[in-house]
């Protein structure tokens, strides 16, 4: 045989123990559970470094070890013949693991064979375990497989081989392999340890045994040797059940982390894209998906068949998860819609965050006839609206709650963030109106929609209400706003589903920001009409003596008196006095004009009772 050839069977070697060595430690992560185990969590339980989860799946589907249902890996015989012989079952699975387990391990796990109770089999398994010919007990309380042990019931050699079901060969290839050494009854560890380092092989325990036992005889227990040899730190018994020294681990553990690294480049083989392909939401991830919800608070789809089904939402089956996801959970009562992609257990919301405050509802208002007979405050059709007005009605900064027409706000772009001009009565009510915020900012179902609002020193729990169109329990955030109107935060995502951040910098828009001095004139205005019965157009003519915007003037205008925009842009339309400055969207108004009175060809566009 050529150099590269034995090097690359040398390799080939290294590769497959190190595998066992992967597929051992992760039969033994999952065997007793009373779950199945997803890929992660057997990973964790197995916490060997440098393997990823393609390799993780990769060793376990080629071991007969396990078998995966739904995503979800348990020991094999699980999904076997349950008619075999129940001895044979026990059997397999103490050889399947290749080393001693306990009563209650085997227990558990013959419980999820046979659906019956673990404490069944805690009863009967002490007596099924007695049997000497069969199974040897340790003194930690495991068993084992006798045959594991060197049978050395003979004084003659060739009969324990025999009877041990050894060969002569290898009994012979090893003898010779492995130099001569000293065994002590008390310390089969230490010579154990020394051999497996200079044989230079792994060595089959019962060929160990034997050699210990030429040289104690007839105290040789092989039992006791078995016990001390696995315990010892300085070497490492795979199932099958052959020696290695404890360093070899790490050879292993660097093999693994090169085969995780070329599966990483490679692309998916067909069975590993059906393993990725369709993911069903089953009774059993229900139930676990529902006590992370309930454990949390509340969570989103991206945490939850990440934490339970193992889908991250860059996976190929993500989308199809998702929606098994919604319809496993549509209908359960435990659980709550909280919209987007998030669900929280169930609670009752605050009884203000389902009604408008009555601060933020806008009257009807009647046109308003003087003893002389002239009539103010018609509101007029949207035709017969002058200059930009036809479209600057749908300005979010001029809408405001139970004053919009949300079908055609001209909302600002969704992304990331977005930009919000705090009103007068707002502030006052803690609220913000949904007219200023994407629909698709933070969704337009479930009707309610709790999220957590967060600031330096704050965090607080805040709602959407759909159909009320509110923000509501922002009040505490507005504490540092001085401004009566026109301060300007804004409501930003965070990178968790259901958390946004508030951030105010003392930015004042344009158009709806007030000062001090205008916001003295306009309380002092505010108290003045409502102490008289006056027109909106007189409301209107004490403020415009500047230009503005409309939003601006409808702010003002309602920082008085509360009426709609509509009926505020009616009156611009209806009076010769008011005009806009030049081909501007400010609007003045006129005082030599306000003699001319109500525009008459306005009179066809007066609304009807």
């Amino acid at each position: 045989m050529n150099e590269s050839a034995t090097k690359l069977t040398n390799e080939d070697i290294a590769r497959t123990t190190a595998r066992r060595y992967l597929a051992d430690k992760a039969y033994l992560a999952i065997l007793g559970k009373s779950q199945s185990a997803k890929l992660r969590q057997v990973m964790k339980g197995v916490d060997v470094d440098g393997v990823n989860i393609r390799l993780m799946r990769n060793v376990m589907d080629e071991s007969d070890k396990f078998e995966t249902v739904d995503r979800r890996w348990a020991a094999s015989v699980r999904y076997g013949d349950i008619h075999k012989p129940f001895e044979r079952i026990l059997q397999d699975i103490l050889q399947a693991a290749g080393k001693p387990l306990s009563i209650d391990t085997l227990a558990q796990e013959l419980a999820q064979v046979y659906g019956r109770s673990p404490e069944y089999y805690e009863q009967a398994l002490p007596r099924i375990l007695s049997d000497t010919d069969k199974y040897f007990a340790l003194s930690d309380g495991t068993y084992g497989l006798v045959a594991w042990l060197l049978i050395s019931s003979s004084d003659n050699e060739s009969d324990v081989v025999f009877d041990s079901f050894l060969s002569e060969e290898q009994v012979e290839e090893f003898t010779n392999l492995c130099p001569a050494a000293k065994w002590d009854v008390d310390k089969f560890g230490d010579t154990a340890a020394t051999l497996a380092k200079k044989c230079g092989e792994p060595i089959p325990m019962k060929i160990l045994a034997l050699m210990a036992w030429r040289e104690i005889g007839y105290d040789f227990d092989p039992a006791d040797f078995y016990q001390q040899v696995i315990n010892d730190e300085r070497v490492v018994v795979l199932s099958d059940q052959k020696l290695y020294p404890a360093d070899a681990v790490k050879g292993w553990t660097s093999e693994l982390a090169k085969m995780s690294e070329e599966l990483a480049a490679l692309p998916m083989e067909p069975e590993e894209e059906e393993s990725e392909g369709p993911v069903t939401v089953t009774d059993t991830d229900k139930e676990e998906i529902i006590a992370v919800i309930l454990e949390r608070g509340s969570a989103s789809a991206e945490e939850l068949l990440d934490t339970v089904l193992e889908v991250g939402s860059d996976d190929p089956a993500y989308a199809g998860a998702l929606e098994s996801l919604k319809e496993a959970l549509k209908d359960d009562e435990r659980v709550m819609w909280l919209g987007g992609t998030r669900w929280g257990k169930v609670e009752t919301f605050p009884d203000e965050v389902t009604e408008i405050p009555a601060g933020l509802l806008i009257p009807p208002t009647a046109p308003f006839e003087t003893p002389e007979g002239d009539v103010y405050d018609q509101e007029l059709e949207e035709d017969g609206f002058e200059g930009n007005l036809k479209s600057a009605i749908y300005d979010p900064l001029a809408e405001d709650v139970t004053d919009e027409d949300p079908a055609r706000t001209m909302y600002q772009p969704n992304g990331d963030s977005q930009r919000c001009v705090l009103k007068y009565h707002h502030k006052q009510e803690g609220t913000f109106p949904l007219c200023q915020i994407n629909p698709d900012f933070f969704g337009t179902q479930p009707e309610i929609i709790p999220f957590v609002l967060i600031e330096e020193g704050k965090r607080k729990t805040c709602y959407v209400n759909n159909t009320t169109r509110l923000i509501y329990g922002l009040k505490d955030f507005y504490k540092n706003i001085t401004e009566i109107s026109g301060a300007v935060f804004h409501i930003e995502k965070t990178a968790k589903p259901g958390e946004f951040r508030f951030r105010f910098e003392n930015e004042v828009d344009d158009q709806l920001g007030v000062d001090t001095n205008r916001s003295l004139e306009l309380l002092d205005l505010k108290a003045r009409y409502e102490s008289t019965e006056m027109p909106i157009y007189d409301v209107i003519n004490d403020i415009l003596h500047q230009a503005m915007t409309f939003p601006q003037l409808v702010t003002q205008v309602n920082i008085v008196r509360r009426c709609s925009r509509l009926l505020v842009a009616s009156i611009l339309s209806s009076y010769h006095a008011f005009h806009t400055r030049g081909k501007s969207d400010q609007w003045l108004f006129d005082e030599k004009k306000a003699s001319q009175g109500f525009n008459k060809t306005k009179r066809k566009y007066v609304k009807k009772d």
